[in-house]
């Protein structure tokens, strides 16, 4: 069974919704290599909800943690340089395709940039470390891959492993269940919700089709942004 967050949270997430499955289509060597010389500027980026309908949208809860991109042989900060991560974490992360996600230990992003850090000077000693016992790999997309968003989350799911999972989604029904879901996931410490538009590519730099929804409170009053 594919790991997902629904095992962690099933009362907001109650199961993935299952899409067609489809076959890889990777860039060759050379396209792949060309491309990946700059991580931060490969990445998609979402813009903040304004409040357009997000009936048809695929929901999926915004982690707290911390941006990382999977080259098929490292992960990569969202600025592009490398990240310290034990070799014992990444072993079963798939070679030669390429993930996008977050590094995510509870919706706790201090903890995690914590860990990194540390884990920076374990590696320098040479020393083992129990750090990245808590710590999970939440994928969200698939850059390489050709499809829609529904197809790219489906051709990530092959990957799941003990260290990486896949963030599940569901099609959102109106502004009612957006605000639903948003409660859900807030009232337990999660940061927010990301929209998918169904014919989402993966596209470099800012797009309208992938869109960020938060919450805040301000005066005693909660807003929906």
């Amino acid at each position: 069974m594919v790991s997902t967050l629904y095992q962690v949270r099933p009362d907001v997430f109650p199961s993935l919704q299952h899409v067609q499955e489809i076959p890889s289509s990777p860039l060759n060597s050379n396209t792949r290599q060309l491309q990946l010389k700059n991580i931060s500027g490969l990445l998609m980026h979402g813009h903040v909800w304004n409040g357009q309908d997000p009936t048809g949208w695929f929901i999926s809860e915004k982690l707290d943690g911390f941006r990382a991109f999977w080259d098929g042989s490292k992960l990569y900060s969202r600025n592009g340089h490398i990240l310290p991560v034990p070799l014992e974490f990444t072993h079963a992360f798939p070679a030669d395709i390429s993930l996008d996600g977050e590094l995510w230990t509870g919706n706790d992003f201090h903890k995690i940039d914590s860990i990194l850090k540390k884990t920076t000077r374990l590696l320098e000693q040479n020393n083992d470390t129990e750090l990245w016992k808590d710590v999970k790999y939440c994928v969200f997309d698939a850059p390489m891959h050709p499809g829609n968003y529904a197809e790219r989350h489906a051709f990530a799911s092959h990957f799941s492993s003990t260290n990486l999972c896949v963030i599940p989604f569901v099609t959102c029904l109106g502004q009612d269940h957006l605000q639903t879901m948003l409660h859900q996931i807030t009232s337990k410490k999660g940061e927010g919700i990301m929209l998918y538009h169904p014919s989402s590519k993966y596209v470099p730099g800012r797009t309208n089709l992938v869109l960020k929804v938060k919450s805040y409170e301000e005066e005693d009053v909660k807003f929906i942004k």
